[in-house]
């Protein structure tokens, strides 16, 4: 069976190894250290609560650092000239506007993989996302999602 491929920006790649590394660190440093330590401290350790919570962020750690090592395995890097300065594609920067309050802001069209609404970053695979792409500056969309409907101008496109 083959792997899927999932589109990551450069930008995306390089977060995710320091994510990872991050991850890494902790779950083979650092909580082991503190393990060690809440061991010492004692007691019956089905009744230490520092160990317990200390099991479970080693779980957390594990789990994190399978799923970003899975992505970056089947991970392919876009390269920068094959994102597009004229319509939306992955990769793309642009400032949307929302027609109904006429707030604009600055977004970038990432893989699902990279979803971080908090910095702009739109999946693809989401309804905006998916009705972004192709469009060009000045191109109005309409989207239709489980709030409503959404209705958005591209007012600029960078790289």
């Amino acid at each position: 069976m083959e792997k899927e491929v999932i589109f990551l920006t450069k930008d995306g790649h390089g977060l995710m190894e320091e994510e990872l590394d991050k991850a890494k660190k902790i779950l083979y440093e650092e909580i082991p250290e503190k393990l060690k330590a809440s061991k010492m401290n004692g007691g019956d350790l089905r009744e230490n609560k520092e160990y317990i919570y200390l099991q479970s962020e080693q779980q957390y750690y594990e789990r994190e650092v399978h799923r970003l090592t899975t992505v970056l395995d089947s991970a392919q890097i876009i390269p920068e000239e094959e994102i597009s300065k004229d319509e939306i594609g992955v990769g793309t920067r642009f400032i949307l506007q929302d027609m109904e309050i006429m707030e604009s802001g600055t977004f970038n069209l990432v893989s699902s993989a990279e979803v971080d609404l908090e910095n702009g970053k739109i999946s693809v695979d989401s309804p905006v996302g998916a009705a972004l792409i192709g469009k060009r500056e000045g191109d109005k969309i309409k989207v239709n999602a489980p709030g409503g409907a959404f209705h958005f101008r591209v007012i600029a496109i960078n790289k």
